[in-house]
């Protein structure tokens, strides 16, 4: 073969490659993923089909599931194959669309698609690989967590505690989405599609929560805990108080 002949053989071949490469995460047949409760602080319900039931500790959920807090009740929740702690809050109502996993051993990619009906969400998540997907579906946007800390409320307000978290509202009268990037010690306002520093008597608020959930990463190996500390207090201001 001649060295012009080799090289456009050797070419061929490794243009080949990363064609394939490039298209084997579209090609690829997921398998479900899971979630599991740890831990109900109170009461709470859950439906598949709906065939409403008691939500208790050690439940495994799947695409599909809708669970239920009551006023007085918070939920501790484990995706290990998203890397993702959460913490559902009191009177919040939340659907799990799709939970899906690449197949054991092959790139790690998950896609994940919550819908939160009502009340407000906390989580915790590492850096997915990509092109992994974790969105927060709300009745007026899109939250895309990519590795952060955050808050989700049902009424679109977006509290970014570390990281950054990508928000996508539909706002009424707009014929496309507007794209809002939250970062952290900011919260977003869905009537603006703006950012502000969130509240200190908000983080305050939540502090218990949010370090419930740094423990419980700890506890299920996710990652390093972070110590809480006033530091992220310290350098927000109370501009956004209705947060």
């Amino acid at each position: 073969m001649k060295p012009a002949q080799n090289f456009k053989a050797v070419f061929f071949v490794l243009f080949a490659s990363l064609l394939a490469a490039s298209v084997l995460p579209a090609r690829v047949q997921y398998q479900p993923a899971r979630a599991s409760v740890r831990a109900v602080h109170g009461s709470a319900t859950y439906s598949i089909d709906g065939n409403w039931q008691s939500l208790k500790e050690n439940t495994t959920l799947t695409a599909g599931a809708i669970i239920k807090t009551a006023p007085d009740t918070t939920m501790d929740l484990f995706l290990p194959d998203s890397r993702t702690v959460l913490r559902l809050m009191p009177d919040s109502v939340l659907r799990f669309d799709r939970l899906d996993k690449m197949p054991a051993g092959e790139l790690g990619l998950t896609m994940t698609r919550l819908s939160l009906l009502s009340g407000t969400l906390i989580g915790s998540q590492h850096k997915l690989a990509r092109p992994s997907e974790f969105e927060v579906r709300l009745p007026n946007g899109v939250a895309k967590i990519v590795g952060t800390e955050y808050s989700v409320r049902a009424d679109g307000t977006v509290a970014c505690l570390s990281g950054t978290v990508s928000v996508a509202y539909n706002p009424p009268g707009n014929s496309s989405p507007v794209s809002v990037s939250v970062a952290a010690g900011f919260s977003s306002d869905p009537a603006t599609c703006k950012t502000a520093p969130t509240s200190t008597a908000y983080l305050q608020n939540i502090t218990p929560d949010i370090q419930a959930v740094r423990n419980n990463e700890a506890t299920y190996h996710v990652g390093q805990p972070t110590p809480i500390t006033d530091y992220s207090i310290q350098r927000m201001s109370p501009i956004h108080e209705q947060l």
